[in-house]
Formats: C-alpha cells, structure tokens, sequence
C-alpha cells in the first residue's frame, strides 16, 4: 500500500475535485446551462491528480479516492450553483440555512443525465489511475541504433 503514499494523492484529489466543482458552477452561472460533460471532466481530473501525487505509483486504494474526491467535486459543484441561486449570487453560500435546504432537496438537484454523467464520472475516476499507472510504469521499448556510417 505503501506505493504512491495516500496523503498527498487524497489532498491533490481532493483541490483537484473541489477546483472542478467550482469551475462547473462557474460555467452554469456564466451559461445558464449546466453541462454534465463537466461532472465527466471532474472524474477525470481527480484520477489525474491521483496519479500525479502519486507519482504514477497507484493502487486499488488510490482508485478508491479518485471516485471519492470525484463524488465530493460533483456534489460541491451541484451546490454552488444551488447557492448561487438560492442566494442570487455567491455571496452567503456557507449559511447553515442554504445547507440545510440543500441537503432536504438534494435529491431535486440530480435528474437522469445527472446520474449517467456521474457514472460517467465515477468510472473515468476509477479506471484512469489504473491505466496511466501501467503505461508510466512500463519499461521503455528502446529502438534499435543504425550503425554510424
């Protein structure tokens, strides 16, 4: 387990995720549309982040927190546009009132295509840190030197 160490992959994962999310809300507010590809691109860039903290050393575990992070950066993202609108902007968006109303509606917030970008989401997360950690760990297949002439 001790592979690519845990705490900074889980923390990389984690900014990487958060950052998402923010980014994603940042886009619906800009837009007026919210673009599940986004939620997708969130899945990712938390697999990415696990493998970079990890120095390419990854295991189960890592996958594990790459879907997790990739969770939190989704369910953060669905919140702060939840809050922009609550609020008329981003002003107050940690008031324990909007968290509340969020966590009694949240279901409201995630409809079908929600949820296939979210799968979506979760296993780009888990396959990704699997994937890039087998091709950088590959040996390097050296090409054959011509002679010098």
């Amino acid at each position: 387990m001790e592979r690519g160490g845990i705490v900074l992959p889980v923390l990389g994962s984690l900014i990487a995720a958060i950052i998402g999310g923010a980014i994603w809300a940042t886009i619906a507010v800009l837009t007026d549309y919210e673009l599940g590809l986004i939620a997708w691109g969130i899945g990712g860039l938390a697999g990415y982040a696990v493998v970079l903290f990890a120095k390419g050393q990854t295991t189960q575990i890592h996958q594990i927190i790459a879907v997790i992070a990739s969770l939190i950066g989704i369910l953060l993202g669905k919140y702060f546009l939840f809050s922009y609108i609550i609020n008329d902007g981003f002003e107050g968006m940690f008031n324990s009132d909007i968290i509340t109303l969020f966590q009694e509606n949240i279901t409201e917030f995630f409809g079908g295509m929600d949820i296939v970008f979210v799968l979506f989401a979760v296993l780009t997360a888990w396959k990704l840190p699997r994937t890039m950690s087998k091709k950088m760990n590959q040996p390097s297949e050296t090409q054959p030197q011509s002679p010098a002439l």
